[in-house]
């Protein structure tokens, strides 16, 4: 592994307060950007991607919050330092990540409560985290406690430069019928440059990855590919409120996820009676990370995000 960079964008106004929650049995590292109390509009519930680390947001963050918004992040299950009460490292499946959510959902309910503040909470989402947005804007245990739903280049299909192929696929959901396969750990690979063109971005991710790969179980990757997947399902999309406002941005040139999953997603939602306030918003030249990719791209992607979250404050 090569010297890690400094990081490309550092916070300065808002720095993000680092908090661990013991939340059923997990103990989940949160970082909570707080907004002014003289400007505040409430709370964004951010879910990010598939081993992503929170100061990738951290420009997006810091925006947010100096908007009047708190930016709180949480590290799932089985990703960066939220471990068991036990310290073991832990997996999340597709019960334990929904089930972390609605964990997360109820403290930030309680929090603001014991602070004398509206429950006014977004939920907003990256890659994998932005396929369990949508997911939960459709079915979530607590969706209609959500004033908006957003997300960017979300995971609902898996674009065929990153898709392993059928067959690899169709293993993986075999070794995952066995218990003792599900949480057997396998490496694969991440490609920098599908996440940003930006040449400072790209030095610093270059310099925190592993040669070998993310680490993850199997079970995981098995549960995020169907679960993006299964938005496209009548089943599951039709649940979602026809009112409530959903955003989805994502770059043109987004080699992990496919844009063409996106599109369909918001397409099938706008086919139903009476929908409204479901967009897609693209950007030219975009690559994966449109928040942490080249400046033309990131600044209206950030600008796009917060002006959304603040018409629906």
């Amino acid at each position: 592994m090569t010297t890690t960079i400094p990081l490309p964008y550092t916070c300065k106004e808002i720095a993000p307060v680092e908090t661990d929650l013991t939340l059923d049995d997990c103990v989940f590292r949160t970082y909570t950007w707080n907004a002014s109390k003289d400007n505040w509009k409430g709370r964004v519930i951010y879910i990010h991607g598939y081993r992503d680390r929170h100061e990738f947001i951290y420009e997006l963050a810091e925006k947010v919050a100096k908007t009047g918004f708190d930016f709180f992040y949480f590290y799932q299950r089985g990703e960066g330092e939220t471990r068991l009460v036990n310290d073991e490292k832990g997996v999340s499946d597709d019960y334990y990540a929904y089930k972390g959510i609605d964990d997360i959902i109820e403290y930030n309910v309680g929090h603001l409560k014991k602070k004398n503040l509206p429950p006014k909470l977004h939920l907003m989402g990256h890659s994998m985290g932005g396929g369990l947005t949508l997911n939960y804007a459709c079915h979530g245990k607590y969706k209609t406690e959500i004033k908006s739903f957003s997300a960017t280049d979300p995971l609902i299909l898996l674009h065929k430069d990153t898709y392993p192929g059928i067959f690899v696929e169709l293993v993986v959901r075999a070794i995952c019928s066995f218990k003792f396969g599900r949480y057997k750990r396998v490496k694969s690979p991440l490609r920098a440059e599908f996440m940003t063109a930006d040449p400072v971005y790209l030095e610093y991710l270059n310099s925190i990855t592993n040669p070998e790969g993310l680490d993850g179980a199997f079970v995981e990757t098995r549960d995020f590919i169907l679960r993006g997947r299964k938005l496209l399902s009548p089943e599951i999309y039709t649940q979602i409120d026809r009112n409530v406002p959903l955003l989805i941005c994502q770059g043109e040139d987004d080699h992990i996820c496919d844009l063409f999953g996106s599109k369909k997603f918001i397409d099938s939602l706008n086919s139903l009676p009476d929908m409204k306030n479901k967009a897609l918003i693209t950007y030219p030249e975009g690559k994966h990370c449109i928040t942490m990719d080249i400046p033309a791209v990131r600044n209206k992607a950030i600008e796009d995000l917060v002006h959304f979250v603040e018409k629906n404050a």
